[in-house]
């Protein structure tokens, strides 16, 4: 009787300890499981990525995110938009490390000697075209009428200037220019305020769902080649401060490896598939998928996020053109290649 009663104690005592065991067990696979979790977020480098505007030029950089790809890339980046006429302000301060843009004006910064380089590109063409009113003919009926032109200084106020000269209007006296949000722009040419606009890929949407026909149709090849100068104009770029990229290339090799992932992504993909991968930062864009298929079908983004010379070339001309720059910039000081050839697999 007493041997059994040892045994039965004997029995509950390794029962106890094998629970035991086993939840210690358990509990520490647990924590080391929780403590790689925590490893592996500690090891995504936080970037900010600032934009001046949200804009669906520069989807690869939006798609790379959506799809994960810069997490792979050991990125965990934030993009924030900087509503001011200096977007470039918290990049060249330090407070973000990547910047979207315009070439036009990283050429006027780096002529003035500043810190600043380019490194990729999110698009192949210039992407504006041009509207007049319904009321006017021809863009020599302008003369004396008000134009939508964005901001003095930009790309799309130099553009907007080529486009009169080339009817034979003084592009300095015979227009007022105003710089309009494209949120009113269709309801001031209904109205008359303005008599011709410049417009983007979201506006031209717009436009032309309410009537309108472009004037200027860009998406053409020969109309790019004869107002631009080049069958190519590289406008949606991603740049930084040039100490930044020279002190930290791997960041930038693995920002642009997930860019040039997503581009390819974009070129390659379907309409509907590119569209449900933009859904979530275009949730405010009603027309999304006439726009990515206008996208897709005019080949605006670039497959690779390479610069051509001839666009360089054309960038520079409508920098000095828009008066940001006296003179073309060397290529070598405006872009780092580096990076985006790498990710291409080029030497």
């Amino acid at each position: 009787m007493k041997k059994r009663v040892v045994a039965v104690m004997l029995i509950a005592v390794m029962t106890t300890l094998l629970a035991v065991g086993c939840g210690e067990k358990n509990s520490n696979q647990k924590e080391e499981n929780s403590t790689k979790t925590e490893d592996t977020q500690k090891e995504l480098e936080k970037i900010t990525v600032t934009e001046p505007v949200r804009g669906i030029l520069w989807a690869p950089v939006y798609a790379a995110k959506e799809l994960g790809y810069f997490e792979e890339e050991g990125l965990d980046v934030d993009i924030t938009a900087i509503k001011s006429d200096t977007p470039s302000a918290p990049v060249m301060a330090g407070e973000a490390q990547i910047g979207l843009w315009g070439p036009e004006m990283v050429c006027k910064l780096v002529q003035d000697g500043q810190d600043i380089q380019l490194f990729y590109t999110c698009t192949d063409k210039y992407p504006y075209s041009f509207f007049l009113a319904k009321d006017i003919k021809s863009v020599a009926d302008l003369k004396g009428t008000a134009v939508n032109a964005a901001r003095s200084g930009g790309s799309p106020r130099a553009y907007v200037r080529s486009i009169l000269r080339n009817a034979g209007l003084n592009a300095d006296g015979d227009v007022t220019y105003v710089n309009m949000d494209n949120s009113a722009v269709l309801a001031a040419l209904e109205s008359g305020e303005i008599k011709a606009t410049y417009a983007s890929p979201e506006l031209r949407a717009q436009l032309i769902d309410a009537g309108y026909e472009p004037t200027i149709d860009i998406y053409k090849p020969e109309v790019h080649k004869e107002i631009i100068g080049s069958e190519t104009y590289e406008m949606y770029i991603c740049y930084a401060k040039k100490s930044y990229i020279d002190e930290n290339p791997e960041t930038i090799q693995h920002f642009v490896n997930a860019c040039y992932k997503a581009a390819q992504y974009l070129d390659k993909s379907s309409v509907d598939d590119i569209v449900k991968t933009l859904q979530e930062p275009f949730k405010e864009m009603s027309n999304l998928e006439q726009i990515v298929k206008e996208c897709k079908d005019n080949e605006i983004w670039s497959p690779d996020g390479l610069l051509t010379d001839d666009g360089v070339k054309a960038i520079n001309n409508m920098a000095i053109e828009a008066g940001l720059i006296t003179e073309p910039v060397d290529r070598s000081a405006l872009i780092n290649e580096t990076f985006v050839k790498k990710a291409a697999g080029q030497k």
